[in-house]
């Protein structure tokens, strides 16, 4: 017995010590979740090694289809071409080349160098061979005073090539293998902002001439894929603009809504349908073909020297499953294994942009059994269910892929069904139930069977809140007497008008949970901020009340504050009454019938403004043109107590904080 324990703790010794070890990475991988928000998630590639090279100051790597691996030796003013292990087996360039920053490499070993030194592009053949070399275009459609400061290159099918040319407002510029310039392509848009756009309103050409021009950023890097379609990074813009895939014509195909950075520096995209892009500061994005975020890691290198961390990245390439990444201060290739998470993510995303949903459902589902809050998994499965018409779990999952289109979609052909099933029944049961009410209606007249209620309801008018009630829907008819009641103290209450506040504002709540997904700016109750929400509907209801209120006595208003609290409140009665209703339809409609939703709710604001419009001017005894005054005046003051409340709140924001360091320096002296 002792000798077959000793044999188990033996096994279970060696077993341990042959077992393989897993670095922990020294990053954290985020991925696109619920809200378009990050969340953890596990590790999609992990550091594998970090090969040194004699290389200075790289700027650009290649990895081409023959398996080799090229890299720009900027500081050396050379090419290397590196084999599987690493080991150098041919340089080009020497004596030809100053400073490479920019490199192709085509199926036939031919060679595209951008030569930032020199200003030129070389092209050399596969045994290091000049075969051209030219500098900035003499075309007159490149433009007369446009400078030609080229630092990346790719090459398309047709050996048409593209440029990233430094401050090259116009975007890429294409040209042939000749030198010949064929045009621009894939130019970014200037932002404008409202400080430039009164500027230019209102300066003079001189004057504008002293400002810095506001001018399109040039992309600092390209790639190309199989299909000839152009990826660009531009550094310095708005991170959901920094990466932006262009179709053959020229038009970008990705949303503004990306996950980016505004420090790109390279960009990568292979056939399996996989974008991967390195940021300055050391992370890596990942995104499938429709610029949804797969995954984000990496960090940067702050001199702990640890493996996976980045100092100064320039280019990253893929290499089967594995990332290449070119460091510029290490003068080392950083590599990453992907792992079996990201593996079968990878395998379901490849499926899913060739096309084929069902065969790709297996890989997302495995996906979710680990992480259940990658959104494209469920974008995925969504999609498999509903070319598979199974339309009631494409729906369940078109929702948690926050994917409002496709929801939109897949209720439509549920609603139809459902239209098709019971219409002619629906129909039956409603003309039935109008001819009936036509009887009944007649024979009501004749024999008064609703004389009882008729009684109790005059009765329960007498009760002041519910004569308050019944008052409201005169509105509806004749706004201008009802408000002359309460300026007479006829009808109207402060306590209905608070319980209108109260009901305005549970509709508002209401509003953000019931209303339906399609036209839900919310796609999960977690996002809600409650108390946020509640603030920005009573706010603006007390700022009215009180700016007014003080607005109209130094204009001669004859209002008084429960004259002016009371006609705001019972403005308001169209969101109060009609509000619940669209929120509850809005679960029968599809984006198809959003002209209905939109139409009700922009009805709603236009009758409240009227309302308001009305009561200020029978409330106060204002002429048009006082009335206009005074609700403009309104708005001014309702902005000047934000900005003084904003003020207010940053300097005793800053007085807390000195008082609280303070409290801190006497606690660690104590």
């Amino acid at each position: 017995m002792k000798k077959i324990l000793c044999v188990l703790i033996l096994l279970i010794v060696l077993s341990v010590a042959v077992a393989p070890a897993h670095a922990i990475s020294p990053y954290t991988t985020w991925t696109l979740g619920p809200g378009r928000s990050l969340f953890p998630t596990q590790d999609a590639y992990t550091p594998l090694d970090q090969i040194d090279l004699p290389v200075s100051s790289p700027e650009d790597m290649y990895y081409a289809p023959d398996g080799s691996l090229y890299i720009a030796d900027t500081g050396n003013g050379r090419i290397i071409k590196l084999d599987a292990a690493f080991n150098i087996t041919a340089e080009f360039g020497v004596g030809l080349l100053a400073a490479p920053t920019g490199l192709f490499v085509d199926e036939d070993g031919t060679l595209y160098i951008a030569d930032a030194s020199k200003n030129t592009i070389v092209i050399l053949d596969a045994e290091g061979n000049l075969i051209n070399e030219f500098g900035r275009p003499s075309e007159p459609l490149f433009g007369a005073n446009r400078s030609f400061l080229p630092r990346k290159i790719a090459v398309d099918a047709r050996k048409n090539l593209y440029v990233s040319s430094e401050g090259s407002v116009d975007g890429l510029v294409m040209l042939n293998t000749n030198g010949n310039f064929i045009g621009y392509f894939g130019a970014n848009a200037a932002d404008m902002s409202l400080k430039m756009i009164l500027q230019r309103l209102f300066l003079t050409e001189e004057q504008l001439d002293q400002f810095i021009r506001n001018e399109a950023a040039s992309p600092s890097n390209l790639a190309i894929d199989s299909q000839s379609l152009v990826y660009t990074v531009t550094a310095g813009t708005e991170r959901d603009r920094a990466i932006r895939k262009f179709t053959v014509s020229g038009r970008n195909l990705f949303d503004d809504w990306m996950w980016g950075s505004r420090t790109f520096r390279d960009i990568e995209v292979n056939d399996n349908g996989l974008i991967i892009a390195v940021d300055a500061d050391g992370s890596m994005f990942e995104y499938d073909l429709n610029g949804t975020m797969l995954f984000w890691f990496g960090g940067k290198d702050m001199g702990d020297q640890r493996l996976g961390l980045l100092s100064n990245p320039t280019a990253i390439e893929r290499v089967g499953d594995d990332l290449y990444v070119l460091d510029k201060e290490k003068n080392a290739v950083v590599t990453y294994r992907v792992t079996d998470f990201a593996r079968t993510l990878h395998e379901g995303v490849r499926l899913y942009v060739d096309g084929y949903y069902a065969e790709a459902r297996p890989y997302f589902e495995e996906v979710l059994s680990y992480n259940g809050l990658v959104i494209m998994a469920y974008q995925a499965l969504a999609d498999a269910e509903y070319k598979e018409q199974d339309f009631n779990q494409a729906l369940y999952f078109y929702r948690y892929a926050e994917d409002r289109n496709g929801y939109s979609e897949t209720f439509w052909e549920l609603r139809n069904a459902v239209l098709q099933r019971y219409l002619g029944s629906a129909l039956g049961v409603l003309l039935g139930g109008w001819v009936g009410f036509g009887v009944f209606t007649r024979l009501e007249r004749r024999y008064d069977w609703l004389e009882p209620l008729r009684r109790w309801l005059k009765r329960a008018q007498k009760i002041h809140l519910v004569d308050d009630f019944v008052f409201m829907f005169r509105f509806i008819r004749q706004p201008v007497d009802s408000f002359f009641y309460i300026k007479q103290r006829q009808r109207g209450s402060l306590l209905f008008a608070f319980l209108i506040y109260a009901w305005v504002l549970i509709v508002r709540i209401l509003s953000l949970y019931l209303t339906g997904f399609v036209f839900n700016p919310f796609s999960t109750s977690w996002q809600i901020n409650l108390e946020t929400e509640i603030a920005f509907t009573l706010v603006p209801i007390i700022l009215w009340n009180v700016a007014n209120y003080l607005i109209s006595t130094i204009s001669d208003g004859e209002g008084r504050v429960r004259d002016v609290i009371i006609g705001t409140a019972y403005s308001l009665f169209p969101y109060a009454l009609f509000g619940l209703p669209i929120i509850l339809v809005s679960n029968l409609l599809t984006l198809n019938e959003e002209f209905i939703y939109t139409f009700s709710s922009q009805l709603i604001l236009f009758w409240i403004g009227v309302m308001l419009i009305i009561m200020v001017k029978e409330i106060h005894n204002f002429t048009v043109s006082e009335t206009t005054r005074n609700i403009l005046l309104t708005l001014f003051t309702m902005a000047i107590f934000l900005l003084t409340g904003y003020i207010l709140y940053v300097l005793f924001n800053q007085l807390y904080e000195f008082i609280l360091g303070i409290i801190r320096e006497v606690g660690l002296r104590a």
